[in-house]
């Protein structure tokens, strides 16, 4: 993943899109490179394009929410009304779901 990332700043790119890029990362490494994400998006001004079934990613980096369900868009908007309990009633249920398996 690290080497993946140094390609895309040496070209100087202003957008990274990224696919389940932390999945089969250990939880240290994870921290490590979600941050080296954010500080990326914050510092450099890199716009970041993420897929991810993994909330807390997004509630880590993202500053807008673009939720799927069966393929289609169903709701999208910025990342604090989602994460801050107002979302959408799609994504509440997700997560209601995903922290009822977390368990």
């Amino acid at each position: 993943q690290r080497v993946a990332l140094a390609r895309v700043l040496v070209k100087n790119r202003p957008v990274l899109l990224l696919d389940e890029p932390f999945a089969s990362l250990g939880p240290a490494l994870r921290d490590e490179m979600l941050d080296l994400v954010a500080g990326l998006n914050a510092e450099r001004g890199l716009t970041v394009l993420m897929v991810t079934h993994q909330p807390e990613d997004a509630r880590r980096i993202a500053g807008e929410v673009v939720f799927l369900e069966d393929g289609r868009v169903v709701a999208h908007g910025a990342a604090a009304d989602f994460f801050g309990g107002s979302g959408p009633e799609a994504f509440l249920r997700y997560m209601g779901k995903v922290r009822g398996a977390a368990r």
